[in-house]
């Protein structure tokens, strides 16, 4: 595991170079100034290779960052299980919108997850759009009591987040409730009430519902799990004998209503601006090691507005598109067509298998008639 204390004071993350082209150089290169290169288009000679990776490295995170966007701007539900083998998407039972589900314990930054994604397309779309998700910051706030979906980017169809209640303290009441969002479906505005809920907030719950009634919410079958974690409670946790965060984490990731068969949920670390780089990796490492899942399944997100953190958001979008689409159903026609091609097989090679047993019957036929001949012959 990952080295770092415990120590959860602030640290400072270096901002990651700005892609704009618009900004001047640091002082440091203030003396070095780029020549045109009348044979190359949009090109320049540095004589400093420390000026020329500063260039082009902007350019190069600028364009990586484009086309990732243009990937999830492009999407439509079975656009990458076309040319996948011999897969068509006409084969599966395409949902109108990939839909992936938040789920994790109180104060993991659910909704903040959800602004985060937002903003890295909104700030192409619209730079002043505000917040979509309510973020709790206290305690004593309702939190997302209301099934919430956003579609990613806004007023696209490709994919829809869904937001949830945090989970509560009660194992069996949330893995009733997860089973029931993972087998019938979740709906927006879909009212979430824990046995913590005392008589006067559900009744402020149900008030706050019926602006929900009214609308044609439609249930959505759950295509993938994102499981949200705060890294600086698992920080906590690490080396102290209060265990009991993570095995709480634990208990809710293995459940298996949360899996595709053996395809477990991606896992999103929250608040790593509040920590360094050290003990951000040292949270990865005990993720890691207690979920039994392998690093490139942990996408480290905070609250930072950076280039690496927009490149996490959309690693982890594309992430959880191709497994979602890995779990689409097939077509009843073609999924009997495809078991009778199996079983034809099947039968062939019992056929193939009979025929070699009749074979090497008759050869032992012919050669006890062979022997019987020959000791008559001999009487």
């Amino acid at each position: 595991m990952g080295g770092g204390s415990g120590d959860l004071s602030p640290t400072g993350i270096p901002a990651s170079p700005s892609s704009s082209s618009s900004e001047s150089l640091p002082r440091e290169f203030a003396d070095y100034v780029p020549v045109s290169d009348g044979d190359s288009e949009g090109g320049c000679i540095c004589d400093d290779p420390e000026v020329e990776a500063l260039l082009y490295g902007s350019q190069f995170q600028h364009r990586s960052l484009r086309e990732g966007k243009d990937l999830i701007r492009r999407y439509k539900p079975g656009y990458w299980i076309e040319g996948v083998g011999d897969t068509k998407a006409g084969d599966y039972l395409l949902p109108d919108t990939t839909t992936l589900l938040l789920v994790g314990p109180r104060g993991a930054g659910k909704s903040t997850l959800v602004n985060r994604i937002t903003r890295v397309f909104d700030k192409d779309d619209d730079p002043f759009a505000p917040e979509r998700a309510q973020v709790s910051y206290n305690s004593k706030s309702n939190g997302t009591s209301f099934i919430r979906e956003y579609k990613i980017p806004r007023n696209s169809n490709g994919i829809c987040i869904c937001d949830t209640r945090s989970l509560s303290r009660n194992p069996e009441k949330d893995f009733k409730m997860l089973q029931r969002w993972m087998m019938k479906g979740i709906s927006h505005g879909e009212m979430v009430t824990w046995d913590t809920d005392d008589d006067t907030k559900i009744k402020n719950l149900k008030s706050m519902g019926r602006q929900y009634s009214f609308l044609p919410c439609k249930t959505r079958k759950v295509n993938f799990v994102i499981f949200v974690v705060d890294g600086v409670s698992i920080l906590r946790s690490i080396g102290s004998d209060k265990k009991g965060y993570m095995d709480m984490l634990r208990g809710t990731f293995m459940n298996p209503f949360l899996s595709f068969g053996d395809d477990k949920p991606a896992v999103v670390v929250t608040h790593g601006d509040r920590l360094s780089f050290q003990q951000r990796s040292q949270v990865q490492n005990e993720l890691a090691e207690t979920l039994a899942i392998p690093p490139q399944q942990i996408f480290d997100i905070p609250g930072s507005d950076d280039y690496e953190t927009d490149i996490a958001v959309l690693d982890m979008l594309r992430y959880c598109i191709q497994h979602a689409e890995q779990n689409f159903s097939m077509k009843l026609k073609n999924l009997v067509e495809m078991h009778g091609r199996e079983t034809l097989a099947e039968m062939m090679a019992r056929l193939m298998g009979l025929d070699a047993v009749m074979d090497a019957t008759i050869v032992f036929l012919c050669a006890v008639a062979l022997l019987l001949r020959v000791s008559d012959n001999l009487l």
